[in-house]
């Protein structure tokens, strides 16, 4: 029996060293997938370095052809928002965000740092996804449904630390939808 045990350890402890890290995010937007024009890349980056210059909160955009080996891209997410051991937002401070989406598996996520949850709620991260960015990705405009998504989320976050970003709307409420828990973060993009 102990010796089971220690080989169901040691392939367990193979087979996740085996699984191959997500890429590293060193920009602001990341385009792995090669779909984000330059323009809406230049938007999206500009919306970001203002929010993080006023709040210090950093969101970054990632897109991936696939999350393949991972079972899920909440899995997947989690791990790029390790971002090689580096994390996202400011050191000491758990007020990262992330975006990324895969191309081939349709799927986008929002992973929120523990120090932004309170703005971007599963249920906000839900609606982006599903009502301003879907659509455009439904027609394959990727770059344009991450920069609706991006300037939804960035909008909610300066409301919510009551700074005001030039070019930033602030976010439209919308009619509360009766739905089950706050479910998952991804979306499958029909």
């Amino acid at each position: 029996a102990a010796t089971l045990a220690v080989v169901v350890t040691y392939v367990l402890a193979v087979s996740v060293q085996a699984q191959p890290l997500p890429p590293e995010l060193t920009q602001p937007v990341n385009d792995f997938a090669h779909v984000i024009d330059d323009a809406r890349t230049r938007e999206m980056e500009s919306l970001i370095r203002s929010l993080q210059q006023a709040t210090g909160d950093v969101v970054v955009v990632a897109t991936v052809e696939t999350i393949a080996p991972y079972a899920n891209i909440d899995e997947y997410a989690v791990k790029m928002f390790e971002n090689h051991g580096r994390g996202i937002g400011e050191r000491g401070r758990d007020n990262g965000l992330l975006i990324v989406m895969a191309i081939k598996d349709r799927m986008v996520r929002v992973e929120v740092g523990y120090e932004l949850e309170g703005f971007i709620t599963d249920g906000f991260a839900g609606e982006t996804r599903r009502d301003v960015m879907a659509p455009s990705f439904r027609r394959g405009e990727y770059g344009e449904g991450l920069l609706a998504g991006t300037q939804r989320i960035v909008s909610r976050i300066a409301e919510g630390r009551n700074v005001t970003l030039q070019g930033v709307r602030p976010v439209e409420r919308r009619a509360a939808r009766r739905t089950g828990s706050g479910g998952s973060h991804m979306v499958a993009l029909i």
